[in-house]
């Protein structure tokens, strides 16, 4: 009688570990299938950033047209105000304040989109660092 033939070609005994192979090609799979993971997060992270900062972005250039249009009013009230003494100027110069308040909430707005947008990367490297404390478990076993 063998020693294969011990065992009676059953499972192997308990206690027994998986061949070398089987393991390895595992933990290959394993970081493969990580990587690609990892790789899905990060372009998701990046353009989750870029649509926030994009649009802050539209909004302080929003805020710049109708600032120069508040500025153009500004001027007009001046012109009107100089070519003829009349309540003309008073309501040009409304309208002028009032595109300002406009350009400046929409300053403020898109500033705090922009400060609020995630930092590029930050889910990622608490992924990896998670993956890194398993992966050091796993060969600690």
């Amino acid at each position: 009688m063998s020693m294969d033939d011990t065992n009676g070609g059953g499972p192997p005994p308990a206690g027994a570990g998986r061949p070398f192979g089987v393991v390895l090609a595992s933990v290959i799979d394993g970081f493969r299938a990580l990587a690609r993971k990892h790789t899905e997060l990060a372009k998701l992270e990046i353009a989750e950033a870029a649509e926030i900062r994009g649009r802050g972005a539209g909004m302080f250039a929003a805020a710049a047209v109708v600032a120069m249009y508040a500025v153009g009013f500004v001027f007009a009230a001046a012109a009107a105000g100089l070519a003829v003494v009349l309540p003309v100027w008073a309501a040009i110069l409304i309208v002028a304040a009032s595109l300002l308040a406009i350009a400046a909430v929409l300053a403020l707005v898109a500033r705090r989109a922009l400060r609020t947008a995630p930092p590029a990367g930050e889910r990622l490297r608490d992924t990896v660092k998670e993956d890194v404390r398993w992966t050091k478990r796993q060969i600690r076993r």
